[in-house]
């Protein structure tokens, strides 16, 4: 699945499809914006790719995680 598809499989609007390269690029904090919420959700629940420690930020971070997934 290309990143576009992930964000239309997540529900991301223009404006945050917009805004991904910079969290991604690590120029802006990802955390706590809608986006992340919408990646989240889509991950961890959705499709259940986020492993269960990670999405509970046990043994990782989820917005780390979603970055590094994006970025394959």
């Amino acid at each position: 699945m290309t990143t576009t598809e992930i964000f239309e499989a997540a529900g991301l609007t223009a404006e945050e499809t917009a805004a991904m390269p910079a969290y991604i690029e690590g120029e802006e904090d990802f955390y706590g914006t809608p986006a992340f919420d919408r990646l989240y959700e889509y991950f961890a629940f959705d499709t259940g790719e986020m492993p269960y420690g990670t999405a509970k930020a046990r043994d990782g971070m989820p917005d780390e995680w979603i970055l590094d997934r994006l970025e394959e």
